[in-house]
C-alpha cells in the first residue's frame, strides 16, 4: 500500500489549477515552484473544478489533482456536532485546504464533496486575521476538519502558520488532527501550550483494509513518540473505531502496542469514538464507493448514522476498560451520540 506521507508531492498532483486572481500570489508560487513538474493550468473559479457535477471522486483517488484559490468569507464555521469540543465554549474549524491526500473508506469527505482533489486556498492570512475576532477568550479552533493539514504541509505549510499564530495569542487553542508521519515538517517550531497535536490510530487490520494511503501503525507511534520528546502535547485518538467481530482483540492489540512505545503519562488525552456520519453523507458514500461501511445497518437519529446504541455503548465501555489499565479514566474522553 502507498504511503502518500512519504512519497514525492511532485509525484501526487500531475495538474495543478491555479484561479487567475491568485497566479502571482507569493504562495502560489511557492507551492508551484516546489511541484515544478506538474503542469499548471488556469482557472476563473475554483468551484467551476472541484464543484462541477457528474465528477467520479472513487475514480479520481487514482490520479488526484491540485487547486489553488483564493478563499472568501466566511473563513471560520461553527465546530460539527460530530466532533469534541473539549469544554470550550467558542469551538470553530478552519477550512483552508479542503480534501484530502488519503482515501479512508469511511471519511465523510466522500459524501460532503464531489471532487477527490485538493484545494489549497493560499490566502490563508485572512483565516488567520478572522480568528483574532474570537479571541477575547479560550477558543478552540480545530484546523484539519475537511483535510489532513500535516500530510500536505511539505506543499501548504498552514500547519506552520496556525502554530506560529497560537505561540503569539494566549487564548486561541488548536487540535491539528492527523494521520500522518510528517511531523519532521514542524520539528524546528517552538511547541507551545495552546496546541494538540492529535493522531488517529487504527489496527493495523483496519488501516490495511479502509485506510487507503496512510502511514502504517508503527510510523504513525514513531512520529507521536518524536512529537512528545520535542515538548508537543499529543492526544491520541482512537476515532473512529470500526466494528468487527474481532474489534476487541484487534483494539486491546493497538493499546498494547502503542503503550510499549509511549508513556501514557506523557499523552495529554486520549479520545475514542464509534463510527459516525451525517445520513445524507451516508447516502452519498453509498453511490460513491462499494465498502461494506457504507452499507451496514446504522442507526439513524438526529441525522447522525452510528452504530446500534447497544453496539455503540459495547464499544466505548470496552476501550475504555481496556484503556485505564494504561492511564487514569480522567485523561480518557469518549464521544457519544
Amino acid at each position: 500500500m502507498k504511503d502518500f506521507s512519504t512519497s514525492s508531492p511532485a509525484k501526487l498532483f500531475s495538474h495543478i489549477y491555479v484561479e487567475r486572481s491568485v497566479m502571482q500570489h507569493p504562495r502560489t508560487i511557492q507551492i508551484c515552484n516546489r511541484l515544478k513538474s506538474s503542469v499548471v493550468v488556469e482557472i476563473e473559479h475554483y468551484k467551476d473544478l472541484f464543484n462541477r457535477p457528474n465528477q467520479d471522486f472513487f475514480m479520481q483517488s487514482y490520479s488526484k489533482k491540485l487547486i489553488l484559490a483564493k478563499k472568501e468569507t466566511p473563513f471560520l464555521y461553527r465546530g460539527s456536532q460530530y466532533s469534541d469540543s473539549f469544554g470550550f465554549e467558542q469551538f470553530f474549524y478552519a477550512p483552508s485546504i479542503l480534501g484530502c491526500m488519503y482515501e479512508c473508506s469511511y471519511c465523510y469527505l466522500q459524501g460532503l464533496y464531489r471532487s477527490s482533489n485538493s484545494v489549497i486556498f493560499v490566502n490563508i492570512e485572512d483565516f488567520l486575521d478572522a480568528s483574532r475576532a474570537y479571541l477575547d477568550k479560550p477558543t478552540l479552533i480545530a484546523v484539519s476538519y475537511d483535510t489532513d493539514t500535516l500530510a500536505i504541509e511539505s506543499i501548504a505549510a498552514h500547519t506552520r502558520a496556525w502554530i506560529e499564530l497560537a505561540s503569539q495569542e494566549p487564548n486561541l487553542h488548536l487540535e491539528i488532527r492527523t494521520k500522518s508521519a510528517n511531523f519532521r515538517a514542524i520539528l524546528d517550531l517552538k511547541p507551545n501550550q495552546n496546541t494538540v497535536l492529535a493522531w488517529t490510530l487504527s489496527p493495523s487490520k483496519i488501516i490495511d483494509k479502509y485506510e487507503s494511503h496512510t502511514p502504517q501503525l508503527l510510523k504513525r507511534i514513531l512520529a507521536i513518540e518524536l512529537a512528545i520528546s520535542a515538548g508537543w502535547q499529543v492526544r491520541v485518538c482512537i476515532d473512529p473505531v470500526i466494528y468487527t467481530p474481532d474489534f476487541r482483540s484487534d483494539y486491546e492489540n493497538l493499546l498494547e502496542i502503542l503503550f510499549a512505545k509511549i508513556d501514557a503519562n506523557s499523552l495529554h488525552s486520549l479520545t475514542i469514538g464509534s463510527f459516525r456520519v451525517s445520513s445524507a453523507h451516508l447516502r452519498t458514500m453509498k453511490r460513491v464507493r462499494s465498502s461494506e461501511l457504507a452499507f451496514y445497518p446504522y442507526s439513524v437519529k438526529d441525522q447522525i448514522a452510528t452504530y446500534p446504541p447497544q453496539i455503540e455503548r459495547d464499544i466505548l465501555h470496552t476501550l475504555t476498560e481496556i484503556a485505564t489499565r494504561y492511564m487514569g479514566r480522567e485523561k480518557i474522553h469518549t464521544w457519544q451520540r
